[in-house]
């Protein structure tokens, strides 16, 4: 039935070309003849009737001013005004208004005479009948020239063109000596709407106008003694032509009643067509059918995608689909590997297919033809040359023609679905469209799927350390959250780590660590104890056991250390000693809270690194010595705000063309006897004691008002941190927003910085709303350190993403870092700015520019300075040129 239709279409065609050739070479050539002599009459007559009306519009123009000259002569030439203006002692008011006043403007329509003195001065004004002395200034500008005679020019007054003449005030008489500097008169008529009404009348143009503007009408320049236009006169051109059109109608009435009956002459063959046309329409009833029932399975697919079916599932309903709309034709679906420079077979009608692979670097022209298509549709694929190594694949299955369509991730070209035919076939363009349709929720589910694998990397990489496998610090207090009995928690502290990472690299740092954790595991084994491992920064493991006395777990530990000091790691090809040191916490004798309970651990293993000889103690409460310390640091940073000892830093941020684009705000203490400290040595103390609400409070109002100073106009954005404390106060908003208005501080320009584990805190997203309401951008700090499912990013108010330095900390080892292009991928993909911190080494920055993030943060660029160091880097900027993009 397809190919009966594609006949009987073809004929219907090719039958409507014939008609149309025959109607184009029977009228063509006579119509096109009389359409051109009637256009060059029409257009000859107009050209004509438009120098007529330019001229008399000219002509009155003219008229006017010889007019205005010849009134302004007759008082500039007069014995009376030499001798008022000249010889008396000074100007008569009287004689002014008389002579020059109201009489002007209404027995002459003058609507602006000016006394001129020789400096240029206005000393007398009369505007439309009343003395006018608001003026300071003649009409600009002026026409030069000197001696007796008028001097006739447009010119601009009060932003309004005038026609004005002026002439100098001499005497008529001989017997009167002129005077040296003579004064001079100027009379001035407004082209207003009265003047412009007596010009239409008597020139006959009802469309005649001023504007500032030429348009394109029939327009006149109106130019200045300097030749400059001022204005324009314009009309719509009169149109005599038309009237030969108009006569010729009834000419072209005849030709086109002769065309109509050529026409219907020539549409009677149509006749014979009427049956092939009711069968095509029978035809396509059968082909909406069928699209019906391909909206039916497309709605299938939908389901199982919305769903989330697993994969299997899913490209089984493609294929099944793909075969009820194209008959007998092979269907497959292919994944493109670029890491293994492969195609894979991941499913197909034909059991045989499934799994083959295909060498990618031979194929570069299959790929770059998918990659601009988005299809490659081909009848013979002998003769097409971007297969030809596909050959051996071709012969082996037996393919004569190919329709491939690709499946893209992230606007990559990640698959393909392929339908193969063993014999000759032209591709359809509804079969085309439909299985593009489908590839294009392949591309769907592939983007899901990715971004699924991603989370689940992701989340597994934020709850179990890379080389141990052991629990994070985040998974221990999760679990340790959900314990019921009493348990000993311990801090394992490993010495000697660093300096055999140096020696022997960090490969050789990771093996040590896995023996450790093995050895642990077999120790507690051996001793049937119920214990747990888990592993911490900084070169730490925790340990957790239950169901001990304290006894029980100080006999314990002390064998542990024993046994782990006597160890040699790396054995036996290089034998490595390491030191270690245990401190211990008991839940609940010494703390109910988890946080702190980790803390007295902590500071039981600093307590045991004190003393070498004996690397194990738990914790006691003489160690609140420690917390003693921090009280009186507390006193300290309330005193601090007190005494203005913050200060403010900013660690430039820069596009990946090394331009300066903006900077994030630090904080630093400047202590009165410890020096310069960084937030790590004050922020927690901060947080524990509330401070840290009043000094967020400091530094949002300096990073702003350093926008509003020294960096208005510079275009670039300050990032500030705002803590959990801060967020969770409802006033936030509202002093945001009063500091925003008093520092008239423009959208954009203004970044706030919150940590990742927000995004799930009830009421977040109204209160993140809010903020961009404001102007206020919002950054997701250390991205990836503290999990949340990406599609949060979709539903909440987030522009930008600051991604953790731990996803680029492989560069230093590696000249990849899977985790992180991945990462920098889907965010790509959801338009958000992308922020990588913590960039250390050229390597870093070659790589993050390969993956085109937006803007790159580390030592290895810039480190923290204080603003007045930042400023002198802005103003370097602002001297040097931009780098080339």
């Amino acid at each position: 039935m397809a190919e009966s239709l594609d006949h009987q279409l073809h004929r219907l065609d090719r039958a409507y070309r014939g008609i149309r050739g025959q109607l184009v070479l029977l009228v063509l050539g006579a119509l096109a003849l009389s359409l051109l002599v009637l256009l060059w009459s029409a257009q000859t007559q107009n050209d004509q009737q438009a120098e007529r009306d330019l001229a008399r519009v000219e002509a009155q123009l003219e008229l006017l001013g010889q007019r205005l000259s010849g009134q302004v002569l007759d008082y500039a030439l007069w014995d009376i005004s030499h001798r008022q203006v000249h010889l008396a002692n000074e100007l008569d008011p009287a004689w002014l208004t008389q002579e020059l006043g109201g009489s002007l403007y209404d027995n002459l329509d003058i609507d602006l005479a000016m006394l001129i003195a020789p400096d240029g001065s206005v000393d007398y004004a009369m505007r439309r009948g009343a003395s006018w002395q608001a003026t300071t200034q003649p009409p600009h500008p002026l026409p030069p020239g000197e001696g007796p005679g008028a001097h006739l020019a447009w010119a601009q007054w009060q932003e309004q063109p005038v026609l004005l003449a002026i002439a100098e005030i001499h005497p008529e008489s001989e017997s009167l000596t002129p005077a040296p500097a003579p004064h001079r008169l100027l009379f001035a008529r407004y082209l207003d709407d009265p003047l412009m009404e007596e010009l239409r009348q008597v020139t006959g143009l009802a469309s005649l106008a001023l504007s500032a503007e030429p348009t394109l009408a029939e327009r006149l320049p109106l130019l200045d003694s300097r030749g400059r236009e001022l204005a324009w006169l314009h009309w719509t051109p009169q149109r005599p032509g038309r009237s030969i059109l108009l006569a010729a109608l009834p000419w072209l009435a005849g030709v086109m009643t002769l065309f109509i009956l050529v026409t219907f002459v020539l549409f009677r063959r149509l006749t014979r067509r009427l049956d092939q046309s009711r069968a095509i329409g029978a035809e396509l009833q059968a082909t909406r059918s069928g699209l019906a029932a391909q909206q039916q399975a497309w709605q299938a697919l939908r389901t199982l995608y919305r769903r989330g079916s697993n994969e299997e599932e899913f490209l089984a309903a493609v294929l099944a689909h793909a075969e009820r709309l194209l008959g007998d034709t092979c269907i497959s679906i292919w994944r493109l590997e670029p890491e293994a420079q492969r195609l894979i077979c991941r499913a197909s009608l034909d059991p045989a297919q499934r799994g083959e692979t295909l060498d990618l670097a031979p194929l570069e022209a299959y790929r770059r033809a998918l990659q601009l298509g988005p299809y490659l549709a081909v009848s013979r694929v002998e003769a097409e040359p971007r297969l030809a190594k596909m050959r051996d694949y071709f012969r082996r299955y037996g393919i004569v023609s190919l329709l491939d369509i690709g499946i893209f991730d992230g606007g990559e070209l990640r698959g393909t679905l392929c339908c193969e035919s063993t014999h000759p076939r032209e591709w359809r363009s509804e079969e085309i469209s439909s299985l593009t349709a489908l590839s294009g929720l392949l591309s769907q589910f592939s983007e899901s799927l990715h971004r699924r694998v991603a989370e689940q990397h992701l989340k597994r990489r934020l709850e179990f350390d890379e080389t141990t496998g052991l629990p994070t610090l985040r998974k221990l207090m999760a679990n340790l959250a959900e314990e019921n009995g009493d348990f000993t928690l311990g801090v394992l502290r490993i010495t000697g780590l660093h300096r055999l990472n140096e020696t022997l690299g960090f490969a050789a740092g990771d093996r040590a660590l896995r023996e450790l954790v093995l050895f642990l595991r077999h120790w507690g084994e051996r001793r049937d104890l119920e214990a747990h491992l888990a592993r911490l920064p900084s070169n730490r493991l925790a340990l957790v056991a239950k169901g001990l006395d304290r006894g029980r777990v100080e006999q314990l530990g002390a064998e542990l250390l024993s046994a782990l000091n006597a160890q040699r790691w790396l054995s036996p090809e290089t034998p490595y000693h390491l030191r270690f040191f245990l401190g211990l916490a008991r839940y609940p004798e010494d703390d109910r809270q988890l946080d702190r309970l980790l803390l007295k651990a902590e500071l039981a293993v600093k307590q045991a690194r004190e003393h070498p000889h004996h690397p194990l103690a738990l914790f006691d409460r003489r160690f609140g010595r420690w917390m003693q310390h921090q009280d009186q640091l507390t006193q300290q940073l309330r005193q601090a705000l007190a005494r203005a000892e913050l200060r403010l830093h900013l660690q430039p941020q820069f596009d990946i063309e090394g331009r300066l684009r903006g900077a994030e705000v630090l904080l630093r203490w400047q202590h009165p006897h410890q020096g310069l400290l960084a937030p790590a040595d004050f922020v927690p103390v901060a947080e524990r004691s509330g401070l840290i609400r009043p000094i967020g409070a400091w530094l949002m109002e300096q990073s702003i008002a350093l926008l509003a100073g020294p960096l208005r106009g510079s275009g670039l954005r300050l990032s500030v941190n705002v803590s959990v404390q801060q967020l969770h106060d409802d006033t936030l908003v509202e002093q945001l927003d009063a500091l925003l208005s008093r520092h008239c501080i423009a959208p954009g320009h203004l970044v706030v910085e919150v940590v990742e584990s927000l995004l799930l805190a009830p009421g977040m997203e109204a209160r993140l709303a809010k903020l961009r309401a404001l102007g206020v951008e919002i950054a997701l700090d250390d991205f990836g350190t503290g999990y949340s499912s990406l599609r949060y990013l979709q539903e909440l108010s987030v522009d930008e993403i600051k991604l953790d330095k731990a996803f680029i900390d492989p560069l230093h080892q590696a000249e990849d870092a899977p985790l992180a292009r991945s990462i920098i991928a889907m965010v790509r993909t959801l338009g958000l700015r992308l922020v990588v911190e913590g960039v250390e080494s050229a390597h870093q920055v070659d790589f993050l520019r390969r993956q085109g993030v937006d803007l790159l943060q580390g030592y290895h660029l810039a480190r923290p300075e204080p603003p007045e160091a930042f400023l002198a880097r802005l103003d370097a900027r602002a001297a040097a040129p931009e780098p080339d993009a």
